[in-house]
């Protein structure tokens, strides 16, 4: 690289707009499926962009809803078989948000949890 081009791309670095700095990371949260459980990997995340992701340790497929409590959204995931997973991208706003296995009675069975954002 020359020097005049190395200059150039230094003072395009220090010039660049604000907006193109990197957004935060989106919050990750796992959600492990068994008979007839859930468990996460946390319960807090901070609100914003986030990833939900299931997998299924169980012997059965699962699915999983996602509701803020008090809200009307409903986030769905497909059916998941025994050893795979599944990523779900979501925009989270503050609140308490109720998660559930929508297969026959695993609800009823247990396959519940809860999962609070919290403001950044």
């Amino acid at each position: 690289m020359t020097p005049v081009v190395a200059a150039v791309a230094a003072v395009a670095l220090v010039l660049a707009p604000a907006s193109t700095a990197l957004a935060p990371a989106p919050a990750r949260v796992q959600v492990s499926a068994k008979e007839f459980f859930f468990s996460l990997s946390r319960h807090k995340v901070f609100a914003g962009a986030a990833i939900v992701e299931l997998v299924n340790f169980g012997e059965d497929p699962h699915d999983l809803r996602l509701e803020r409590i008090g809200g009307g959204r409903v986030w769905k995931t497909p059916l998941v078989y025994p050893g795979a997973y599944y990523d779900l991208d979501a925009k989270l706003v503050p609140g308490r948000y109720r998660l559930w296995c929508s297969i026959g009675n695993h609800r009823k069975l247990g396959m519940t949890a809860v999962l609070t954002v919290i403001p950044r």
